[in-house]
């Protein structure tokens, strides 16, 4: 089984209410959702939430592979771990071992079905035994001693020829249940990258990100 698990608090402090603030004429979370929705591979959609506000507008939708997981309190507070809701739901599921689970966030709304199939065939392939999406981002990248991370800058490239640098987009992590448990971690093994476009790279945290 293909498992989507979607971890949507209520106590958003950025942007308040931001899981179900209205976006391009619907709640942000719809637009994940829906994507997933429309993803044949993906079996069922897991929705943790610790709100009833959340829950009431999420059944409004009226998506037929949602189903809502009371996460606890405790797994909702400012200073709680995405694992750590996982683990919960882990544990709280009993799911076959080798089921894939899928973590999908809503503050990564440029996300399609496409992606989510096509990231999810590089585990159902057999190739991998995590994937994650990043963005190429195609900027140049210095640390805090004044030193470029990944280019010369005395033969600086020019755009059309640069191929950039892999960052978290934050969209997608994919693995089998039975190693996020034993490696207590969203990621493990041999890990494969799904890349995305760069305007990806974007994700709403706060107030500016959304505007953007």
């Amino acid at each position: 089984m293909n498992i989507a698990f979607v971890p949507v608090r209520g106590g958003s402090k950025g942007i308040p209410d931001k899981n179900i603030k209205l976006f391009l004429g619907k709640p942000l979370v719809f637009w994940t959702l829906s994507e997933l929705e429309k993803t044949k591979s993906i079996d069922k959609i897991v929705l943790a939430t610790d709100s009833l506000k959340i829950m009431s507008v999420v059944d409004s939708f009226n998506l037929k592979k949602v189903q809502i997981f009371h996460r606890s309190s405790d797994n909702a507070s400012d200073k709680s771990s995405t694992e750590s809701v996982i683990f919960e739901y882990l544990n709280a599921a009993n799911l076959n071992q080798e089921d894939n689970l899928m973590l999908v966030q809503v503050t990564s709304p440029f996300t399609t079905n496409k992606n989510f199939s096509e990231s999810l065939d590089l585990i159902l392939n057999g190739d991998y035994d995590s994937v994650l999406s990043c963005a190429r981002v195609k900027r140049f990248f210095w640390n805090d001693q004044g030193k470029p991370m990944n280019y010369d800058f005395n033969k600086r490239p020019r755009r059309q020829e640069f191929k950039g640098s892999l960052i978290e987009n934050g969209a997608l992590y994919i693995s089998k249940v039975k190693n996020i448990l034993k490696h207590k971690n969203r990621i493990s093994g041999n890990i494969g990258i799904y890349i995305m476009p760069e305007y990806t790279a974007v994700e709403i945290d706060v107030e500016v990100d959304w505007i953007i």
